[in-house]
C-alpha cells in the first residue's frame, strides 16, 4: 500500500520520472553513502592511514546488494542514526582487519552530506538534459511562428498585435537564464563535505586535508574552504534554482491553458487518447498544461524547508539535517515531472494561425490604436492625439461600428492622415513592431550557446 503520490503505483508518474526516481530510490541513497566510504577508504590508504588491502576490500564490498537491508532498517529505527546501520552492515560482511578502517576519521553527517551531494549530482544531469530538449522545442516555434500574428495581451485584454514566434521566443530567453543560473551555480553546489565530529578534521590531524582533497577529487565534487556540517545553503540554493525554473515552466504552461479556453482558442495540447471528461465526451480539458502549473505550485512548497535548511545552530543541528531527506528528493521529482510533461505539451502542440487571426481581427481595428496614435503624435501633439484616439476608441466599443469605420470617417483623422497613411496605420500585420528581430536574436543565442558547448 503507497503512502504517498511519489511511490503510488498509479499516481507515480505524474509526479515524477523513473529517472529520477532511480536517484532518490532507497538503495540507490545508500548506494551513494557506500561510494563516499569506499573512497575514503582509498583516499586514506593512498596516504598510509588505512591498509592498502582493507581499502580494496572495503571497495569491493561497498555495494547495496551485498548488505543486509532489513538488519539495517532495524538497526536504525533502533539507533535514529541513518548511516551507522550502513557501516555496521559493510563491517559485518568484511574481515575484521578491514573492518577496523571502515569511516576512518568519519561522522555520519560527512557521509550523508557527501552522498546526498552525489544523488544531487547525477539529479543535475536529468534537469539539465530535459532542459535542453525543451529549449529545442521551444527553438523550434519561435522560428516556425515567427510571423505568425496573434494578440499580443496586458491584463487579460488585447493589446497590439505580437507573433506567436516572440511568444516562445521570450519563453525560451527565460529558459535560458534559468539553464545559466543552474550552471553558474553548480560549482557552488556540488561541494562535499568531510571535516569529522564538528568540521576540524581532529581525527586526523594535518594530513586530514590531503584527505579530504583526494576524497572529493574521487567523488567529483568541490572541496569546501572550510568542512562545515551545518551549512546547509548549498542544498538551498539548488532547491531555490529548481524552485525559480519550476515558476518559469508553469509561465509557460498557464500561457499554453489560457489558449486553449474555447472562447480563444488558439492552441490545443496534444490530444491522442485524452478523455477530458468522463461525463462531456466532446471535452478536450487543457489537463496536461495543467499539471505543469500545479506540478510547479508544489515544488515551490519546498523553498520553505530549503530556506530553513541555512537556519541551524551549533557545529550540528539534528533539527536541520533530517529535512533534506524530505524535500530535496520531493523537489527533485517534481522538477522532472514537470520538464517532462512540458515538454511533451510543447512537443504535441497545435498552433492555431487562424484562431489567432480570426481574435485580432474581432477588435475590428482596435488593436492598431498605438499605430494610429503615433501616426496623429506629429501633427496633433501626443497628448491631442492620446485624447483622440481614446474618445474613438470608445465610441467604438459604445456602439459597435468597428473602429477603422469610425476613425475613416472622422474629420481630424482624415484632415492629417492620407488613405495610404491611414491604410498602412491600421493593418494589423505590420503593427509587429521588432517582434521578429527578437526572435531572430534569442535564436542566435540559442545557436551560439549550443555550439560553444559542444566544443
Amino acid at each position: 500500500m503507497s503512502s504517498t503520490a511519489f511511490d503510488s503505483f498509479y499516481f507515480r508518474d505524474r509526479f515524477g520520472t523513473a529517472a529520477m526516481r532511480a536517484v532518490w530510490e532507497d538503495r540507490q541513497t545508500q548506494q551513494r553513502w557506500l561510494d563516499v566510504e569506499a573512497a575514503l577508504a582509498e583516499a586514506e590508504a593512498e596516504l598510509g592511514l588505512v591498509p592498502a588491502e582493507a581499502a580494496e576490500e572495503i571497495a569491493e564490498a561497498a555495494r547495496i546488494d551485498r548488505l543486509d537491508l532489513l538488519s539495517m532498517k532495524a538497526e536504525f529505527d533502533a539507533t535514529w542514526n541513518p548511516v551507522v546501520p550502513l557501516v555496521n552492515a559493510l563491517r559485518a560482511v568484511i574481515s575484521p582487519t578491514a573492518a577496523r578502517y571502515v569511516h576512518w576519521g568519519a561522522t555520519s553527517k560527512n557521509i550523508f552530506d557527501t552522498g546526498l551531494m552525489l544523488q544531487i549530482k547525477d539529479a543535475y544531469e536529468l534537469v539539465l538534459d530535459d532542459l535542453d530538449a525543451l529549449g529545442d522545442t521551444l527553438a523550434r516555434l519561435a522560428e516556425e511562428h515567427r510571423e505568425t500574428v496573434m494578440a499580443g495581451r496586458t491584463h487579460g485584454q488585447h493589446a497590439i498585435p505580437v507573433t506567436f514566434g516572440f511568444k516562445a521566443a521570450v519563453w525560451l530567453d527565460e529558459v535560458h537564464r534559468q539553464r545559466e543560473r543552474l550552471l553558474q551555480g553548480r560549482p557552488r553546489i556540488l561541494v562535499g563535505e568531510f571535516g569529522g565530529a564538528v568540521g576540524t578534521l581532529a581525527s586526523l590531524g594535518p594530513v586530514g586535508l590531503e584527505v579530504e582533497r583526494r576524497l572529493m577529487e574521487k567523488l567529483g565534487l568541490g572541496e569546501p574552504v572550510i568542512p562545515v556540517k551545518t551549512a546547509g545553503d548549498r542544498v538551498a540554493e539548488f532547491v531555490l534554482l529548481l524552485c525559480m525554473l519550476s515558476a518559469t515552466l508553469g509561465k509557460i504552461a498557464q500561457n499554453i491553458y489560457n489558449l486553449q479556453q474555447t472562447d480563444i482558442d488558439e492552441m490545443t495540447e496534444f490530444t491522442e487518447g485524452k478523455v477530458g471528461s468522463s461525463a462531456m465526451p466532446h471535452k478536450q480539458n487543457p489537463v496536461a498544461s495543467g499539471s505543469v502549473v500545479f506540478l510547479g505550485r508544489l515544488l515551490r512548497s519546498n523553498a520553505g524547508p530549503a530556506l530553513d535548511y541555512i537556519h541551524a545552530e551549533w557545529e550540528d543541528d539534528h533539527r536541520q539535517g533530517e529535512t533534506a531527506w524530505k524535500f530535496v528528493p520531493e523537489a527533485c521529482l517534481l522538477m522532472s515531472a514537470q520538464l517532462q510533461t512540458l515538454r511533451r505539451v510543447l512537443d504535441g502542440l497545435i498552433v492555431k494561425p487562424e484562431n489567432m487571426l480570426r481574435n485580432l481581427e474581432r477588435q475590428q481595428g482596435l488593436s492598431c490604436s498605438e499605430a494610429l496614435l503615433m501616426a496623429l503624435a506629429e501633427p496633433l501633439g501626443r497628448d491631442t492625439a492620446h485624447e483622440l484616439i481614446r474618445r474613438l476608441s470608445a465610441e467604438a466599443v459604445t456602439t459597435g461600428v468597428a473602429f477603422t469605420e469610425i476613425v475613416a470617417r472622422d474629420p481630424v483623422v482624415t484632415t492629417h492622415l492620407a488613405e495610404e497613411e491611414l491604410t498602412r496605420a491600421l493593418e494589423l500585420r505590420s503593427q509587429t513592431g521588432l517582434a521578429a528581430t527578437f526572435v531572430d536574436r534569442v535564436l542566435a543565442r540559442h545557436r551560439n550557446a549550443a555550439a560553444s558547448e559542444a566544443e
